[in-house]
């Protein structure tokens, strides 16, 4: 089998952060969220990948992943996205009639994927989805089953018959790019995946699922890439090769080579990226510290720092906030309080001081 993921769109929920990075590159304690989906593919046995990229973003792509795999992967472009079942009609050559499993390159998965991926592989199925029970259904496709089948099928539905989201993994034979060019755009203009197995479920073929015991995520949202962000550093493993001086350290961190923490107190789990400096600052859990960072006499807390950033006299409380590649954090005299930051890169915000 083959795997796919699918990278396209704009990333508009997670503006300004993606004027400048692919969402599924956004860094997750200090790693491309993507790279835990190829992780998850490659697992699972599969080791012939495509991922389904912008016209415009193909060679970010390349550079961000080459430092994480050995092996080559097959970049398709998809040209004026439409949604996913307009992606998937670009992957059909890659495919090349064999079953495959699709992944959106936003969505994040942690479950037995090579369970998945050989039951469908052993199967009569023309597809299988995976479903998980959510308290929103509303932000998702949505599925209604009866007597352990798929009755019905509903794309972000105003009012939903069931808390059976669809997640962002399925199963495919090669029916579905039947199916993608038979649908028409929905009401917001896009080609919906949701509609298109729906056309399969309607048409007589075999729609299976299966009930998702593990975690799933839409990293869609700042707030979902800061609740990722704790979800990887919660499970983290302790890694030291920079320098630690004079300083309290508790909790699990890593601290890549060239790194440094100057008498500082740092509370982990955090992870803090090559050549680094914290100085004569406070770092609670749960933060993300990218490469060439510098932090001085600075209070924070649950952050997601992307490289080459200075942060600088911030006595805080500031937490939850993502900072965006080579932006400038430093107190100032005469502006208001503030608690939160989402920054694109090479931005300059100045803080209130006392």
């Amino acid at each position: 089998m083959k795997g796919l993921i699918l990278c396209g769109g704009k990333g508009t929920r997670l503006y300004p952060i993606t004027y400048t990075i692919p969402k599924q590159l956004i860094p997750i304690g200090n790693k491309p969220l993507i790279v835990y989906t190829l992780e998850l593919l490659i697992d699972s046995g599969i080791d012939e990948i495509g991922i389904l990229v912008n016209e415009d973003n193909k060679l970010v792509f390349e550079r961000g992943l080459s430092k994480y795999f050995d092996k080559d992967f097959k970049y398709i472009i998809q040209y004026n996205p439409r949604g996913i079942a307009h992606g998937l009609t670009f992957c059909e050559e890659f495919i090349n009639g064999e079953r495959f499993v699709v992944v959106l390159g936003d969505n994040s998965f942690r479950f037995n994927l090579k369970d998945f991926v050989h039951e469908f592989k052993n199967s009569k199925l023309n597809s299988k989805i995976l479903l998980k029970e959510v308290d929103n259904p509303e932000r998702y496709g949505v599925a209604y089953i009866g007597n352990n089948k798929i009755i019905n099928l509903k794309e972000k539905p105003k009012i939903a018959f069931s808390n059976w989201a669809i997640t962002g993994l399925y199963a495919f034979d090669n029916t579905i790019f039947k199916a993608c060019k038979e649908i028409k755009a929905s009401k917001r203009g896009e080609y919906e995946i949701t509609d298109a197995i729906k056309w399969m479920l309607d048409n007589g073929y075999n729609v299976g699922y299966q009930i998702l015991e593990g975690k799933w995520r839409d990293v869609g949202r700042a707030e979902d890439v800061i609740e990722e962000n704790i979800d990887v550093l919660s499970s983290i493993d302790e890694y030291i090769k920079g320098e630690i001086v004079s300083s309290n350290v508790s909790g699990k961190i890593i601290l890549e080579e060239g790194a440094a923490i100057y008498n500082s107190t740092v509370r982990g789990p955090i992870v803090v990226g090559e050549n680094s400096i914290i100085k004569n600052s406070y770092i609670g859990p749960y933060t993300s510290i990218g490469r060439g960072v510098n932090i001085d006499r600075s209070n924070i807390e649950n952050y997601i720092i992307l490289d080459y950033c200075n942060i600088l006299g911030v006595g805080g409380p500031i937490d939850n906030s993502i900072i965006g590649e080579g932006s400038i954090i430093a107190m100032e005299k005469g502006i208001k309080k503030i608690n939160r930051l989402i920054v694109g890169k090479g931005s300059k915000i100045y803080l209130p001081s006392k």
